[in-house]
């Protein structure tokens, strides 16, 4: 249970140890953090977190991504086992708040991945929004020529603005990704792959790999060139680079809202696992 001496303090990277350590031992522990460990999450200078503590002891945690056109997400929650949850839960949330506010954040968004979250959450004013849906494939698919005028081809470092540009495209804010998340999941990447149209950039694709799975983190299409089958080419030649690799079962998660997206994997032989996700969000005031 807990005393009178709650106190709730921004993130200071002496305290890194202890967050570690309560995030490993804890069950009641929350992580959606995509192309980051914890740790290299924690050495980001523009990370959102707050740390509440029972005297001497680390009893609870909250981080969220930097702002990004207005958007936020929930990527950390943690709390010590033996505390009272509702009272950590509901303190790390109201300063996070004030900062989100102070900050111009006028979203927040959160992955249901932990099955304590919602009740906790729902107290707060968040609500459901949407699902991320999960599409797995076996097998081999029909290779088709592309369009003589696109070429797919491994991404660089130096095409990371491009990419940027038909994220921030092709992606509603909730799910644009910043430069700075871009650059990390092209570091971490398996494969990542470009689709250039006539000389510009309209696509890409990024793909990780653990041990004999694939997965297919990541494809955006600029909305003004879809439709032109350069979905299906960055599909298909990663398909192909997974194969040539013996790697024939692939993942890849989608929004239950987006149809064109479900087709495109479905036309390939993905199908649907049932694996599903929810997605909440908050609206905040904007200033």
């Amino acid at each position: 249970m807990l005393g009178t001496r709650l106190r709730i303090r921004p993130y200071n990277r002496r305290y890194r140890g202890d967050l570690l350590d309560l995030s490993w031992y804890s069950q009641w522990t929350h992580k959606h953090l995509d192309w980051y460990t914890i740790s290299r999450w924690l050495d980001r200078d523009d990370a959102l977190v707050f740390l509440a503590w029972e005297g001497e002891a680390l009893v609870g945690y909250i981080g969220l991504s930097p702002e990004n056109d207005g958007a936020s997400w929930i990527r950390l929650l943690g709390l010590r086992d033996g505390f009272m949850p509702a009272t950590i839960v509901r303190e790390l949330w109201r300063c996070a708040e004030a900062k989100c506010l102070e900050l111009g954040i006028s979203n927040i968004m959160v992955l249901m991945v932990s099955n304590w979250l919602p009740a906790y959450l729902r107290d707060f004013g968040f609500i459901y929004w949407d699902d991320i849906i999960t599409f797995n494939y076996l097998g081999k698919h029909e290779a088709r020529p592309p369009k003589p005028a696109l070429k797919v081809r491994p991404a660089e470092m130096g095409h990371l603005p491009a990419i940027a540009r038909v994220d921030r495209m092709a992606f509603r804010r909730n799910f644009r990704l910043s430069q700075v998340d871009l650059r990390q999941a092209l570091r971490i990447a398996a494969a990542a792959t470009i689709a250039e149209y006539e000389g510009e950039i309209v696509g890409y694709q990024v793909s990780t790999r653990h041990c004999e799975v694939g997965h297919l983190a990541r494809l955006a299409v600029i909305p003004g060139m879809q439709k032109r089958q350069i979905g299906s080419a960055l599909l298909q030649r990663q398909l192909s680079d997974f194969e040539g690799r013996g790697i024939s079962t692939i993942s890849v998660n989608t929004q239950l809202s987006n149809l064109p997206s479900q087709r495109l994997y479905q036309r390939y032989g993905f199908f649907r696992t049932g694996f599903d996700l929810e997605i909440w969000t908050k609206a905040l005031p904007r200033p």
